[in-house]
């Protein structure tokens, strides 16, 4: 298991407060930790694999002004704990993170890679299940960018996942909270990890914890939806259509 926050406003906006909650839930979460922060050239991103409570890295990175952001705290289920695993996964303009872990994946991999594009499965690096779920939905979004293109490839991932995954044991499922980003737009589905999300006129985000945050009221996201904040910072939730 595994925490996840992201935000984006209008204007520049300190994320300390956030960023002291991350630090104390990273006790329990200790395997290394990820930082993309969202620039007019695209994402920079930072990676960890010490503890985001005792780095003095991190608690840096927390002292930023920012307006696009998206952080990640593990704790290590699938592969190791090593840079190649940390989380946000980045390719392009995307970032990827996961909270949760698929159930049986070990089982299935092979199977599950075969759904990847060839191009996309040979640039993998690490052992996760996730940075293969990212792999996935880039082989459904297929270059495309339009909105609507964005949430059917994250759906179709989540589905074919679902169908992979889960049948292998009937009665349990994937816990499968995904977010991915270009920064300027978010999209997370839930499925059996905590998910809170909050948006106003001039902030919005999206996180497993309600952290404190000047602005944001957080509200809990309902099991097998799917949150997304548009460019204007306009937030929905609908359910993850079959």
């Amino acid at each position: 298991m595994c925490r996840i926050f992201a935000v984006r406003s209008s204007q520049p906006i300190s994320v300390r407060p956030a960023f002291d909650g991350l630090r104390q839930l990273a006790t329990e979460h200790k395997d290394g930790w990820g930082v993309a922060v969202f620039q007019p050239e695209g994402p920079v991103l930072e990676t960890r694999v010490d503890s985001a409570a005792s780095c003095t890295r991190f608690e840096a990175l927390g002292g930023q002004q920012i307006e696009s952001m998206a952080v990640h705290i593990r704790l290590a289920s699938v592969g190791t704990v090593n840079p190649r695993n940390n989380h946000p996964f980045a390719a392009g303009p995307w970032v990827f993170m996961h909270n949760g872990t698929l159930k049986h994946f070990e089982q299935v991999r092979a199977r599950y890679e075969a759904e990847i594009a060839p191009e996309l499965r040979a640039q993998l690096k690490g052992e996760t299940d996730s940075e293969r779920c990212f792999a996935l939905f880039r082989t459904y979004l297929d270059g495309r960018t339009g909105f609507d293109e964005v949430i059917e490839a994250l759906t179709r991932t989540f589905r074919t996942t679902e169908a992979l995954c889960d049948d292998a044991s009937p009665g349990k499922r994937s816990a499968m909270n995904f977010l991915v980003t270009d920064g300027r737009r978010f999209f997370c589905t839930r499925r059996d990890r905590s998910l809170y999300a909050s948006a106003s006129p001039s902030l919005a985000a999206i996180a497993s914890t309600e952290l404190a945050l000047p602005g944001v009221t957080w509200s809990e996201v309902a099991e097998d939806s799917l949150v997304t904040i548009d460019e204007g910072l306009q937030l929905s939730v609908r359910p993850i259509s079959k």
